[in-house]
């Protein structure tokens, strides 16, 4: 009866503040891991957030990144047809990041040329993470915390 009175004391100091305080740190120490999940969404899928392609290159790209590449002005020919990779010089993938803020996942680029970007693509909605890549957050991620961190807190020999 001893160790169930005990559970339940646990159970009872994890306050809604405290369980919302501590995932929050958890998530804020991911915001990185969750950046690089948009980026390759982008990069390497040319998603948007619900799936969608971000766009084609078209002819005129093909001409000028074979030009660049024939000048030393970059290495990757971007051929008509092919879906965006969002890699001209970098600059805007890498300037991608996710922040909480407010109990909110919030993603954003620093680009000065994401205004840019963004008109020249099929869409809008790309920043942010996909349900798959959402998904797998979760499971490798929010799924193995919570569950150590219920035992820790509630199951733990320690008070």
């Amino acid at each position: 009866m001893e160790a169930l009175r005990q559970l339940q004391q646990k159970a009872q100091s994890l306050t809604p503040q405290k369980v919302r305080s501590d995932f929050f740190n958890f998530i804020r120490g991911l915001e990185a891991y969750i950046a690089e999940f948009n980026k390759e969404q982008l990069n390497k899928e040319s998603k948007d957030v619900f799936g969608n392609p971000l766009g084609f290159y078209s002819k005129a790209t093909e001409y000028i990144s074979f030009n660049n590449s024939l000048l030393g002005r970059g290495n990757k020919i971007k051929y008509e047809g092919d879906p965006y990779d969002l890699e001209d010089t970098g600059d805007f993938l890498k300037s991608i990041s996710a922040s909480v803020e407010s109990f909110s996942l919030v993603f954003e680029a620093s680009d000065p040329k994401t205004d840019k970007v963004l008109r020249n693509l099929l869409t809008k909605d790309i920043l942010g993470l996909s349900d798959k890549d959402l998904n797998q957050v979760i499971n490798e991620k929010f799924i193995p915390y919570m569950k150590g961190y219920y035992l820790e807190k509630i199951l733990s020999s320690k008070g």
